[in-house]
């Protein structure tokens, strides 16, 4: 197991990381049109040919996933191909930056998540970009539930005995967290904060390691996304005592939201959204969001995201807005608060 990071704050560990340096070549690349994807021409109706979607974040993960699935029923119902493009690196950056570069024309979308437009502006002292001035929010893509888990041997039954332990025991707990920075990091320490934890946090690269120091007992409780953890569950493996939604989990009705446990409005998901380039047409955005929500509405679909653990959160674009604005000022507290920063 890795070195735990204890932290004199009342709610767990200080981590670092390192931010990945844009370059200048950046602002060019944005400018050059991928091939096999025309130029629009002025006064073609919206979309007149391929539409690009940037992924910030390697192919196989569960943004990309997502992404694939929504780009492959969307462009039926625009009659375009949408063509999914990963560009990783910087915690999202280099993606977000790229199409907040490009011509607000619709044929260069992103799939933002809750790193990109909620907590990175907090996490890194200066990004490539702005989560505000350079984009256009669209519509909420999906939000990914978290559940705080305990090993199956572990004594701790509800999320009120975890509580009441790492009370009677300040410091001494450990839990996982599964990437720094990420969202399943960011509600843990939310979590702690809220409810007066102090504890040990243990930093790894990714749920696969940290799942397994949890199973041997080195971990007390870990907090990560429902569909890494659904397997183990149901495997009885771990023991899940609380979800982070507002409401129950579909996959997992039986176990209690946090916010029904003691902690009431609480509210810690990841989401993916679709955005823009600033200064899209509105047409261009209404045409976007309404193609969305006719395959939104789709019981097929819909039974294709729950499969794989995806909640769907289809809002309008003037929604999407004001929850982005309620997601900056919660994750920017939390940072700060856990004096959490990568670079």
């Amino acid at each position: 197991m890795k070195k735990a990071f204890k932290s004199n704050l009342p709610h767990g560990g200080v981590f670092a990381g390192k931010f990945v340096r844009m370059t200048a070549a950046l602002g060019l690349a944005a400018a050059i049109a991928t091939p096999g994807i025309a130029t629009a021409q002025d006064g073609d109706k919206y979309p007149s040919h391929a539409i690009r979607l940037i992924v910030p974040f390697a192919a196989g993960g569960g943004t990309d996933i997502q992404a694939r699935i929504v780009a492959q029923e969307v462009g039926k119902v625009l009659g375009q191909t949408i063509v999914v493009e990963n560009r990783p690196g910087a915690g999202g950056g280099i993606g977000a930056a790229f199409v907040g570069q490009a011509k607000p024309d619709g044929y260069t979308l992103l799939v933002g998540s809750t790193g990109t437009h909620g907590a990175n502006q907090f996490l890194y002292s200066k990004l490539p970009y702005d989560p505000v001035k350079d984009f256009t929010p669209i519509t909420v893509l999906a939000t990914f539930d978290n559940v705080v888990v305990v090993p199956e041997s572990s004594r701790i039954q509800t999320l009120k005995e975890l509580v009441d332990t790492a009370k009677a025991n300040p410091g001494k707990l450990n839990y996982g967290v599964t990437t720094v920075g990420s969202s399943a990091h960011l509600a843990v320490e939310k979590f702690n904060r809220d409810a007066g934890i102090k504890a040990s946090g243990v930093p790894y690269n990714g749920a696969g390691q940290a799942t397994t120091d949890l199973l041997a007992g080195r971990l007390d409780y870990m907090l990560d996304l429902v569909g890494t953890q659904i397997g183990n569950i149901k495997a009885g493996k771990v023991r899940p005592i609380a979800t982070t939604a507002l409401k129950r989990n579909a996959v997992l009705p039986e176990v209690p939201t946090i916010a029904e446990s003691g902690y009431p409005g609480f509210s810690a998901v990841g989401w993916v959204g679709l955005f823009g380039p600033a200064g899209m047409p509105q047409s261009t955005v209404d045409t976007l969001y309404k193609a969305i929500e006719k395959v939104y509405a789709s019981p097929d679909f819909q039974a294709t995201m729950r499969a794989r653990s995806f909640d769907i959160a289809n809002m309008p674009p003037a929604e999407f807005d004001k929850f982005l604005v309620n997601e900056r000022q919660k994750w920017g507290t939390v940072v700060r608060e856990s004096n959490i920063k990568l670079d």
